[in-house]
Protein backbone atom coordinates (compact mmCIF):
# COMPACT_ATOMS: atom_id res chain seq x y z
CA UNK A 1 0.00 0.00 0.00
CA UNK A 2 3.10 2.05 0.96
CA UNK A 3 4.38 1.63 -2.49
CA UNK A 4 1.55 2.53 -4.37
CA UNK A 5 1.15 6.20 -2.28
CA UNK A 6 4.85 6.50 -3.12
CA UNK A 7 4.39 5.71 -6.66
CA UNK A 8 1.58 8.27 -7.18
CA UNK A 9 3.76 11.31 -5.53
CA UNK A 10 6.83 10.59 -7.50
CA UNK A 11 5.46 10.40 -10.53
CA UNK A 12 6.84 11.42 -14.13
CA UNK A 13 6.44 15.32 -14.49
CA UNK A 14 7.71 15.45 -18.44
CA UNK A 15 5.53 18.22 -20.12
CA UNK A 16 3.89 19.90 -17.39
CA UNK A 17 5.76 23.11 -18.20
CA UNK A 18 4.43 22.65 -21.79
CA UNK A 19 0.65 22.59 -20.49
CA UNK A 20 1.40 25.34 -18.43
CA UNK A 21 2.97 27.52 -20.86
CA UNK A 22 0.30 26.74 -23.76
CA UNK A 23 -2.40 27.88 -20.73
CA UNK A 24 -0.75 30.88 -20.05
CA UNK A 25 0.72 32.32 -22.78
CA UNK A 26 -2.42 33.59 -24.50
CA UNK A 27 -2.98 35.80 -21.67
CA UNK A 28 0.83 36.87 -21.55
CA UNK A 29 0.69 37.48 -25.29
CA UNK A 30 -2.68 39.69 -24.96
CA UNK A 31 -1.22 41.66 -22.73
CA UNK A 32 1.73 42.51 -23.97
CA UNK A 33 -0.47 43.61 -27.48
CA UNK A 34 -2.90 45.62 -24.71
CA UNK A 35 -0.03 47.45 -23.20
CA UNK A 36 1.43 48.14 -26.52
CA UNK A 37 -1.92 49.52 -28.05
CA UNK A 38 -2.39 51.92 -25.07
CA UNK A 39 1.19 53.49 -25.60
CA UNK A 40 0.49 53.70 -29.73
CA UNK A 41 -2.93 54.77 -28.22
CA UNK A 42 -1.42 57.86 -25.85
CA UNK A 43 1.68 58.83 -28.43
CA UNK A 44 -0.94 59.02 -31.17
CA UNK A 45 -3.07 61.51 -28.98
CA UNK A 46 -0.27 63.44 -27.49
CA UNK A 47 1.42 64.15 -31.20
CA UNK A 48 -1.84 65.29 -32.54
CA UNK A 49 -1.98 67.63 -30.00
CA UNK A 50 1.00 68.57 -29.95
CA UNK A 51 0.17 69.22 -34.35
CA UNK A 52 -2.26 71.64 -33.67
CA UNK A 53 -0.57 73.22 -30.75
CA UNK A 54 1.88 74.00 -33.32
CA UNK A 55 -0.76 75.18 -35.81
CA UNK A 56 -2.39 77.44 -33.40
CA UNK A 57 0.95 79.12 -32.40
CA UNK A 58 1.55 79.71 -36.40
CA UNK A 59 -2.06 81.27 -36.57
CA UNK A 60 -1.24 83.42 -33.48
CA UNK A 61 1.73 84.00 -34.48
CA UNK A 62 0.70 85.42 -38.44
CA UNK A 63 3.18 82.71 -39.43
CA UNK A 64 0.46 81.01 -41.59
CA UNK A 65 -0.10 84.32 -43.54
CA UNK A 66 3.49 84.51 -44.96
CA UNK A 67 3.36 80.64 -45.42
CA UNK A 68 -0.26 80.54 -47.19
CA UNK A 69 1.27 83.49 -49.63
CA UNK A 70 4.57 82.46 -49.91
CA UNK A 71 3.42 78.56 -51.60
CA UNK A 72 -0.09 79.66 -53.18
CA UNK A 73 -2.08 76.98 -50.66
CA UNK A 74 -5.67 77.26 -49.05
CA UNK A 75 -5.57 77.73 -45.71
CA UNK A 76 -7.34 73.97 -45.43
CA UNK A 77 -3.98 72.88 -47.14
CA UNK A 78 -1.76 74.12 -45.09
CA UNK A 79 -3.83 73.07 -41.55
CA UNK A 80 -3.68 69.58 -43.27
CA UNK A 81 -0.65 69.53 -43.94
CA UNK A 82 0.94 71.10 -40.83
CA UNK A 83 -1.22 68.59 -38.93
CA UNK A 84 -0.14 65.81 -40.62
CA UNK A 85 3.10 66.45 -40.88
CA UNK A 86 3.17 66.04 -37.34
CA UNK A 87 1.12 63.45 -36.83
CA UNK A 88 3.26 59.77 -36.94
CA UNK A 89 -0.43 57.99 -37.97
CA UNK A 90 -0.57 56.63 -41.88
CA UNK A 91 -3.83 57.20 -41.93
CA UNK A 92 -3.63 60.74 -41.30
CA UNK A 93 -3.64 62.42 -44.98
CA UNK A 94 -6.85 60.10 -44.92
CA UNK A 95 -9.16 60.61 -42.39
CA UNK A 96 -8.22 64.23 -40.57
CA UNK A 97 -10.64 66.44 -40.09
CA UNK A 98 -9.99 69.61 -39.57
CA UNK A 99 -12.68 72.09 -37.67
CA UNK A 100 -12.14 75.86 -37.41
CA UNK A 101 -14.60 78.09 -35.85
CA UNK A 102 -14.49 81.72 -35.20
CA UNK A 103 -16.91 83.51 -32.37
CA UNK A 104 -17.53 87.05 -31.52
CA UNK A 105 -16.91 88.88 -28.43
CA UNK A 106 -19.90 87.26 -26.85
CA UNK A 107 -19.13 84.12 -27.87
CA UNK A 108 -21.55 83.89 -30.41
CA UNK A 109 -20.66 81.33 -33.33
CA UNK A 110 -20.39 84.13 -36.31
CA UNK A 111 -18.18 81.10 -38.70
CA UNK A 112 -16.98 77.84 -39.37
CA UNK A 113 -15.83 75.58 -41.70
CA UNK A 114 -18.88 74.46 -42.95
CA UNK A 115 -18.63 77.30 -45.32
CA UNK A 116 -15.42 76.62 -47.27
CA UNK A 117 -15.57 79.83 -49.53
CA UNK A 118 -15.15 81.66 -46.49
CA UNK A 119 -12.29 79.33 -45.23
CA UNK A 120 -9.46 82.03 -44.66
CA UNK A 121 -7.22 83.69 -41.85
CA UNK A 122 -8.55 85.12 -39.27
CA UNK A 123 -8.14 89.03 -38.80
CA UNK A 124 -6.46 89.89 -35.67
CA UNK A 125 -8.23 89.87 -32.56
CA UNK A 126 -10.62 86.84 -33.22
CA UNK A 127 -11.86 84.54 -30.95
CA UNK A 128 -11.19 81.12 -32.40
CA UNK A 129 -11.38 77.49 -31.95
CA UNK A 130 -9.31 75.10 -34.02
CA UNK A 131 -10.02 71.22 -33.86
CA UNK A 132 -8.16 68.09 -35.73
CA UNK A 133 -10.05 64.44 -35.57
CA UNK A 134 -7.35 61.61 -36.53
CA UNK A 135 -9.07 58.02 -37.33
CA UNK A 136 -6.36 55.76 -35.49
CA UNK A 137 -5.49 52.63 -37.34
CA UNK A 138 -6.02 49.61 -35.25
CA UNK A 139 -4.22 46.81 -33.86
CA UNK A 140 -6.17 44.43 -31.99
CA UNK A 141 -7.69 45.08 -29.19
CA UNK A 142 -9.19 48.61 -30.90
CA UNK A 143 -11.11 46.25 -32.72
CA UNK A 144 -12.59 44.54 -29.99
CA UNK A 145 -13.73 47.66 -28.50
CA UNK A 146 -14.99 49.44 -31.04
CA UNK A 147 -16.18 47.56 -33.96
CA UNK A 148 -16.30 48.36 -37.66
CA UNK A 149 -15.71 51.83 -36.31
CA UNK A 150 -12.22 53.41 -36.06
CA UNK A 151 -10.89 54.88 -33.09
CA UNK A 152 -10.92 58.96 -33.65
CA UNK A 153 -8.38 60.57 -31.53
CA UNK A 154 -10.01 64.89 -31.24
CA UNK A 155 -7.88 67.81 -30.39
CA UNK A 156 -8.70 71.10 -29.94
CA UNK A 157 -7.75 74.71 -28.68
CA UNK A 158 -9.64 78.18 -28.26
CA UNK A 159 -7.70 80.85 -28.65
CA UNK A 160 -7.73 84.78 -29.80
CA UNK A 161 -5.77 85.74 -32.51
CA UNK A 162 -3.16 88.28 -32.19
CA UNK A 163 -3.36 92.63 -32.27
Amino acid sequence: MLSHIRSFIVREKDGVAAIEFGLLAPAFFGLLIAIFEICYFVYASTSTQRAVEKAVFDLRTNHAATVVQQRNLTIEEWYRETICGRVSLSTCESTVQITIERYDQDMNQVWSTSDPDQLTLAPRETIMRVEAQVDMPSIMFTDLLFGDQAARLSSGITFMTEP
